[in-house]
């Protein structure tokens, strides 16, 4: 669905337009659509659990409610091309990666999953310890994952239609008899998944990813040593990749500029086209790398957002209303700062914010509601609760001024994803 971005136009006073008595104001930015939360809960036998709005910019449940029956540890959350949720999960002693989406039809107020689709593991791997999922250019899922013992980064994806020839009589008009068309049909695959393959190149710890402006998918890792965390960037060479021969090779990206990473790369692609990588290096603030030019396979130098005065711990990457970044981080204070970009073209930023005290270091997520408005997530690892904070207002630099408590514990690891199959209010 098209986003419908708030644009602002000069205007002198006797030209503005205010709305009359009664006349509701237009909506600069609206996506029919609600927030989900999925998550694995350790407080339910680590089940997958779901928890979202009941409408669109509507309150949040009280419960957590089970998708599937069996035991989970390793999630990545997505969506497909028609908008309904996806999951892929790692059962409990890595025997298996399930892939799970929303049922195509769901009655008004139920919540339904189709049945899990299990998509094995690569050969000779005892388990993965960290998984990512993206749609591709042509809305298909692909799913990528990392081999705890060896880092070898593996991927498997949702087989392309097959194209058949199809042979039918047809009358034209103003004819009576028939003659025969010969015509090229899309038709389900063989194979609804493919096999898993290997990206080879580098023995990754972690991987990030996000789609170029023209659907490729872009793929970053930071490799296992703990002392010494490098990071690799690869991308897709062509819009429909079904081989490792289709992605360019693994390149380093860091460099005595950027510093060493001290967090997982977080990867978005801003108003430009232009995908950006940011993470946590050099005096243990945020440096950012951006492409030379939108769909580039190469990369201009590292340059910085601005500092915080103190050291981070966390980064994530959002989306305003009006199309720009917004970065989070989170300091060894446990302040959250925010940082506006309000041009991508010139590389403008508001600079850091403090705009709260978080509830405890954890994993960081962020999502727009249906009208743009901005939520952060973030949980607690001392208890594995969750929390949300949401900006005042569209494109607004202000936030709640305290956060929301969506689970009191249990949630080790979990998604944020926007439902675009709401329920009907």
């Amino acid at each position: 669905m098209t986003n419908q971005l708030a644009q602002s136009h000069d205007h002198e006073d006797d030209d503005i337009y205010m709305p009359g008595e009664g006349e509701p104001l237009a909506a600069p930015f609206f996506e029919l659509s609600r927030l989900m939360v999925i998550a694995i809960d350790n407080a339910q036998d680590n089940k997958l659990v779901w928890k979202a709005q009941d409408s669109p910019n509507g309150i949040w449940g009280e419960t957590w409610t089970p998708i599937s029956k069996e035991a989970y540890q390793v999630l990545a959350t997505g969506s497909t091309a028609d908008g309904r949720v996806a999951i892929v999960a790692q059962t409990s002693g890595g025997t298996e990666v399930h892939y799970i989406d929303e049922a195509i039809e769901n009655p008004p107020g139920e919540e339904r999953w189709n049945p899990p689709v299990c998509l094995g593991l690569p050969d000779g791997v005892a388990g993965l310890v960290r998984l990512v999922m993206a749609r591709d250019a042509g809305g298909r899922i692909e799913v990528f994952g990392v081999d705890g013992q060896t880092g070898a980064v593996w991927w498997i994806f949702q087989n392309p239609p097959k194209i058949v020839e199809k042979t039918e009589e047809v009358i034209p008009p103003g004819q009576t008899e028939p003659i025969t068309v010969h015509t090229m049909v899309p038709e389900p695959p063989d194979q609804p998944w493919s096999a898993w393959q290997n990206l080879k190149g580098v023995e990754a710890g972690d991987l990030s990813l996000a789609n170029n402006a023209d659907g490729r998918i872009v793929l970053v890792a930071t490799t296992l040593q703990p002392s010494d965390k490098q990071v690799y960037v690869t991308q897709q060479k062509s819009a429909q990749a079904l081989s490792p021969s289709d992605w360019i090779g693994w390149e380093r990206i860091d460099n005595p500029s950027s510093g060493q990473t001290n967090s997982q790369p977080v990867v978005a692609l801003d108003a430009d086209g232009v995908v950006n990588i940011f993470m946590i290096g050099a005096n243990t603030q945020a440096v950012q790398l951006r492409q030379a030019k939108p769909g580039s396979l190469t990369w201009a130098g590292w340059i910085s957002p601005g500092m915080t005065g103190n050291p981070l711990v966390n980064l994530a990457c959002g989306l305003q209303g009006n199309g720009n970044l917004i970065l989070f981080a989170v300091d060894v204070n446990e302040v959250l700062h925010t940082n506006y970009q309000p041009s991508a073209l010139t590389q403008h930023w508001s600079g850091w914010r403090r705009s709260a005290m978080v509830p405890g270091f954890g994993i960081l997520a962020t999502d727009y509601n249906a009208d743009g408005v901005l939520s952060f997530f973030t949980t607690n690892t001392k208890d594995d609760s969750l929390h949300m904070l949401t900006q005042a207002d569209l494109d607004s630099t202000s936030w709640d001024a305290g956060f929301t408590l969506l689970a009191t514990g249990g949630m080790f690891t979990y998604g944020v994803v926007r439902d675009l199959t709401p329920p009907a209010v």
